[in-house]
């Protein structure tokens, strides 16, 4: 019994000191879920499941811990007051059935703020929850200024009167560019209707269902927002720029908007943007369908990316001819770097247009493989492809291409021209290329250029125009280019298959007919128009992405099916001519779901990188994928070189890194839901990290890593 008396007493402090650890471990990584209910009382509850809060304002003064989840059970909630969300707080409900309502009505209030000073990291979310503005009482939804970090998903949104969300870098109304961009928010699964005013006041301004400014890599994506229900002259639009603006790495991508068409009320006109920003660099947009509404651009600048803006595999469509002219994509002031390509603009005024100021450059800018379709006449004028200057006819032009377009005005009210470079009589136009494209069905020249400058450096070749005024030939005012190639064009019927599908029918003119401008093609030349005749896609590819890790790029992509795929070769080029294989990545052979793959280029070249996939089947046919481009940035990396999670929880993690550092782990799902949240060390060369979730279900699930001044996420599946 001694003994054991004495074997219990020397154990003491050792069960002592591993409590306290434990009790202090629990302290640092501990976060409470506080609960909300319409049964509630916020005099006599605590805020546990048990016994809730009532209100949201409630919860929001007294919950302040990083990490910590308001959860606003079912049922309908109506705020008198104006609630502030602390940084590191998350809000979550129980879907479309915890309804947030609000009696606040004051202009430029808005129902939940998130706000703190610059660069501030909010690590928070707000989902699954429908907040309602009570039939337009309630001024602005959501406002979040300052914070990075912050991600709002699957929420329901309707009827908010000037505003719905609002995320900007700056935490004022200040319109200069924000000194600390935000960065790491996210938008996206949500469903916005009706929350987007506008300013009849002035007769020109709208608002934003969706305000964004201040941000550097934000991702908007899987969201359906809608702004079709008021009167015409009084909609504002589905996205528009916060703050002027100001953006840097964005991605826009895989949404429905629907904006009202163009019309006019009492002699107020509502313009008809979909989106509309301001101050671009690196900004992407792609995979969306746009109905009744455009985008318009302001103030394009590459800055230290490939492109300014990389606009691609878009719908832009109206369903059906306006009396108003309507637009498919406007850029306007002085425009850098801008890649248009792969969209399809149905049922508009004028396809692509930019609209510079006095003195303002369009520059470097290739428009390719591009369907433009039942272009008409609206308000005396249309067209195609136009670069104009606002008042003065004073603009540059510098380096614009225009290949493998396919361009078909209707056949009842075709507009006056089909591209038109303007009335220049201050400025100049070179280096302008014109290649592949079908043009048909323009009432005058399908190529017009008037003022009393003469372009220079301007190639026109194996173009077919067809069904055009003016002889289907150019028209330069009397002024024909210096320098100027003009060859290998043809005036014939492209034969499409149909009146509605614009591929090209076995024995067209146009099949083989291009010149090499850089894109793949099969067979012995390039075909005419947008569209390349050849071997059927081993594979349905969703998309193809690059993101740069700092002195690393990350390249993802993932496939709807395959079909005897065998292997996707990786190809980089510098000029995005000349590629060479740097890698190769196995496929699934066949599958119908949907499938993530990555590769990594450790050791990209300084400058412009270009990717893209050979998708190679097992009887050794081939295609490409689209080109992607990055700028190297060679400075400090982090990177997820590997990670697996298993259904029985447990994660592996081997993280990159070329420093010592501190970093947040996360694990979440495609909901957004988040199974591990903790605090890593990372060391110079590779951190090998094992962790316990709870258990998941296979499926698709991102490990993302917080590290300075970077967020780095990798798709896995469970397994």
């Amino acid at each position: 019994m001694k003994s054991n008396y004495l074997s219990c007493r020397r154990s003491v402090p050792s069960i002592v000191t591993l409590l306290f650890f434990l009790l202090c471990l629990a302290q640092q990584s501990a976060a409470t879920t506080y609960y909300i209910s319409p049964s509630g009382n916020d005099a006599t509850g605590n805020g546990s499941i048990g016994n809730p809060w009532k209100t949201l304002y409630k919860a929001t003064t007294a919950v302040t811990g990083n990490g910590d989840i308001i959860h606003v059970v079912a049922g309908t909630y109506v705020e008198t007051q104006q609630c502030q969300l602390a940084v590191g707080v998350s809000i979550e409900g129980d879907g479309v059935t915890s309804v947030l309502k609000s009696t606040l009505t004051a202009d430029w209030t808005e129902m939940l703020g998130l706000h703190s000073p610059e660069g501030t990291n909010g690590n928070q979310h707000i989902a699954y929850l429908k907040f309602d503005g009570q039939n337009l009482s309630t001024f602005w939804g959501i406002n979040v200024g300052g914070r990075s970090n912050v991600s709002i998903h699957d929420i329901t949104m309707v009827d908010f009167k000037d505003r719905g969300v609002i995320m900007g870098g700056r935490n004022d109304g200040n319109g200069a560019p924000p000194t600390i961009y935000a960065t790491g928010n996210s938008f996206y699964n949500n469903i916005i209707t009706n929350c987007a005013g506008y300013n009849l006041s002035t007769g020109v301004y709208g608002r934003g269902c969706l305000n964004i400014g201040g941000q550097d890599g934000m991702l908007i994506y899987n969201n359906t927002i809608s702004q079709t229900s008021r009167p015409e002259g009084y909609n504002g639009w589905p996205i528009k720029g916060w703050n002027e603006g100001y953006l840097r790495g964005c991605k826009i991508y895989n949404n429905i908007l629907n904006k009202i068409p163009m019309g006019e009320t009492n002699g107020f006109r509502g313009w008809n943007f979909a989106i509309e920003l301001f101050n671009e660099s690196g900004l992407e947009i792609y995979g969306n369908t746009i109905t009744g509404g455009c985008i318009d651009m302001n103030f394009q600048t590459k800055g230290t990316y490939a492109y300014s803006v990389w606009i691609h595999d878009n719908t832009i469509k109206q369903n059906t001819v306006n009396t108003w002219i309507e637009s498919g994509l406007i850029l306007e002031y002085g425009t850098d770097g801008a890649i248009i390509e792969n969209n399809t603009i149905d049922k508009v005024g004028h396809g692509i247009q930019f609209n510079t100021r006095s003195g303002n450059t369009v520059k470097n800018v290739i428009i390719r493989k591009n369907l433009i379709t039942n272009v008409t006449m609206s308000e005396g004028t249309g067209g195609f492809i136009g670069v104009f200057s606002d008042g003065t006819n004073n603009y540059n032009i510098d380096s614009f291409s225009v290949y493998n377009n396919t361009l078909v005005a209707s056949a009842t009210t075709p507009p006056w021209w089909g591209l038109n470079f303007g009335a220049l009589n201050v400025g100049y136009a070179k280096k302008i290329n014109i290649q592949n494209n079908i043009m048909m069905n323009i009432l005058t020249s399908w190529l017009v250029q008037g003022g009393n400058n003469a372009m220079d450096s301007v190639t026109i070749r194996n173009n077919d125009a067809y069904g055009n005024g003016f002889n289907n030939d150019p028209y330069f005012n009397g002024l024909p280019p210096t320098h100027y190639v003009n060859g290998s064009n043809m005036k014939t019927d492209p034969m499409f298959v149909s009146v509605s599908d614009f591929h090209l029918r076995t024995g067209s003119p146009c099949l083989n007919a291009g010149v090499y401008v850089g894109l793949p093609y099969s067979g012995t030349a390039p075909d005419l128009g947008y569209v390349e005749t050849g071997v059927t896609l081993p594979v349905q590819l969703l998309d193809l992405t690059v993101t740069a890790v700092k002195a690393q790029n990350l390249l993802q992509w993932k496939t709807a099916t395959e079909i005897n795929s065998d292997y996707f070769s990786i190809e980089r080029s510098t000029d995005g001519v000349h590629f060479e294989t740097i890698g190769q990545v196995k496929a699934s052979g066949f599958t119908s779901s949907l499938t993530s793959y990555s590769f990594t280029d450790a050791s990209p070249v300084t400058g412009n990188n270009y990717y893209r996939l050979k998708m190679v089947d097992k009887n050794g046919a081939s295609d490409f994928s689209n080109t992607v481009v990055i700028m190297n940035k060679n400075d400090a990396s982090v990177i997820i070189a590997s990670a697996q999670l298993y259904t029985n929880g447990n994660l592996q993690v081997t993280i990159a890194c070329t420093k010592s550092q501190k970093a947040m782990l996360h694990v979440f799902d495609m909901n957004g839901r988040v199974y591990l949240a903790t605090n890593i060390q990372l060391q110079n060369g590779n951190t090998t990290i094992n962790k316990n979730t709870m258990p998941v279900s296979t499926g698709i699930y991102y490990v993302r890593v917080l590290a300075e001044g970077e967020t780095i996420i990798k798709n896995i599946l469970s397994k």
